[in-house]
């Protein structure tokens, strides 16, 4: 996969020391990743949900302590984060 928003997990990781660790884990696989469809990053991330409405896929990254919001284009194989949260900020903006 090719990775878009790396800046915006820099900037989240910066606020936050103890996700930086977890966020590059994700980095890194989600940049070795091929992953033709949603069914195939759940594999790869079984936690992982679909918004329903949004399409955007929510990843529980560093022992469901971060939420990552993301898009993907499975044909381009362009993945493009888009907010990072803490869990406590996940639920309180986005629920």
């Amino acid at each position: 996969m090719r990775i878009l928003g790396e800046a915006t997990v820099a900037r989240f990781a910066s606020k936050h020391a103890g996700s930086r660790k977890a966020l590059q884990r994700f980095l890194t696989v989600a940049t070795n990743a091929d992953w033709p469809h949603f069914p195939a990053v759940k594999q790869t991330f079984p936690a992982t949900d679909l918004g329903r409405q949004s399409g955007r896929l929510v990843f529980d990254v560093g022992g469901n302590k971060y939420r990552l919001v993301a898009s993907v284009d499975f044909k381009e194989q362009i993945l493009v984060i888009e907010r990072v949260f803490t869990h406590e900020e996940y639920d309180r903006e986005v629920l």
